[in-house]
C-alpha cells in the first residue's frame, strides 16, 4: 500500500491518476495554518469533486482523517491542496 508524504507549501499535489480508496490520511507536523482538501480528479473536463474537507480542515499531528476500515473510494485521480506554511501529511492509498 503506497504512503506519499505530503509537505509541499500551497498548492495541489497529485498523488494519484485513476481510481482508487484513500486508506488513511493523517497529520504528522502541524506547519503554521497548515490545511489540507482531498479531492478526486481531475476528470476529462479538468473538474474535481471534494472528498474532504468541504473547507479547508487544519492539520493536527496525530489526527487521523478517514477510517482505514472504511476507505474512500475516489474515480479520476486523488488530489491534496494543502494551505499555509508547510507542515506534513501521511496519505495512505491504493
Amino acid at each position: 500500500m503506497p504512503v506519499t508524504t505530503v509537505n509541499s507549501a500551497a498548492g495541489t499535489v497529485q498523488v494519484k491518476l485513476g481510481s482508487g480508496v484513500i486508506r488513511n490520511i493523517e497529520g504528522v507536523s502541524a506547519g503554521t495554518s497548515y490545511t489540507f482538501q482531498a479531492k478526486d480528479g481531475p476528470d476529462a473536463a479538468g473538474g474535481t469533486v471534494t472528498l474532504i474537507g468541504a473547507a479547508a480542515i487544519p492539520v493536527v499531528a496525530g489526527v487521523r482523517w478517514v477510517d482505514p476500515i472504511a476507505p474512500i473510494p475516489f474515480r479520476n485521480g486523488l488530489q491534496i491542496v494543502v494551505t499555509g506554511t508547510p507542515g506534513e501529511l501521511f496519505v495512505q492509498w491504493d
